[in-house]
């Protein structure tokens, strides 16, 4: 199943950094790109059925040290 979430970062290096950093998270089917504007980020992965996955919790720390935080 895929899943999507946009983040957003109060300036365009902090959400580039994120873009990097992200870019090198083991989850399948990952793609990373820039959002809306230059301060969001749109991630895509699929997650596996039927065991946790921590991709989202990562993605939200990671998000949160760098000053941003999950748009809908």
């Amino acid at each position: 199943m895929e899943n999507s979430v946009e983040f957003q970062f109060e300036t365009e290096m902090s959400a580039y950094r994120f873009l990097n950093t992200v870019k090198h998270i083991d989850a399948e089917g990952l793609r990373v790109k820039f959002g809306r504007t230059d301060h969001h980020v749109s991630v895509k992965y699929r997650y596996s059925l039927g065991e946790f996955d921590s991709t989202l919790s990562t993605l939200d720390d990671l998000a949160r040290e760098l000053g941003g935080e999950e748009v809908s």
